[in-house]
């Protein structure tokens, strides 16, 4: 992760940047760089897989700000993935920015177009299952209600409610 203020790399649990002293938020920062990674897309469908990359980025972090009992289950996301493919689009728009060499070859846009493909999915099942706990939850209550309006005799039928 770099600094958002300065481009610095930055140590995962920092608060604010060494370099420029500024304080950071590591949304902000992974954001930005998953950002700047899109202009060196020349794929619109990698471009696309960026875009929603970018968006499920956000939604995690907010989910596991909503709910600091999630950060656990999310540890892969932080520690691993996004670091990981931040750090190949990094990589990838680096050589590009300084050669020019990976513009042209397919081979590696391929690669690159499928672990864009394969974070994204990554990063939609890892929103879903930090959902997963107030669905069954939802459903819990739901089935409750039901029971209760049942046995309490306000239903004709199953799940049609009398008049």
């Amino acid at each position: 992760m770099k600094c958002v203020h300065c481009g610095t790399g930055l140590r995962n649990e920092s608060n604010f940047c060494f370099e420029c002293g500024k304080p950071v938020n590591a949304k902000e920062c992974y954001i930005k760089e998953l950002t700047d990674a899109r202009q060196i897309l020349t794929r619109e469908t990698d471009r696309k897989s960026l875009d929603h990359i970018i968006e499920l980025t956000e939604k995690i972090f907010n989910r596991t700000n909503e709910n600091p009992a999630l950060k656990y289950e999310s540890r892969r996301f932080f520690e691993s993935y996004l670091p990981m493919i931040t750090d190949v689009l990094s990589r990838y728009r680096g050589t590009q920015d300084h050669h020019g060499v990976i513009a042209h070859d397919d081979s590696v846009k391929d690669d690159l177009t499928d672990v864009l493909d394969t974070t994204e999915e990554a990063f939609e099942i890892m929103l879903k299952d930090l959902y997963e706990h107030d669905i069954m939850e939802l459903q819990i209550n739901i089935e409750a209600l039901k029971s209760k309006i049942s046995r309490d005799g306000m239903l004709k039928s199953q799940f049609t409610i009398e008049k």
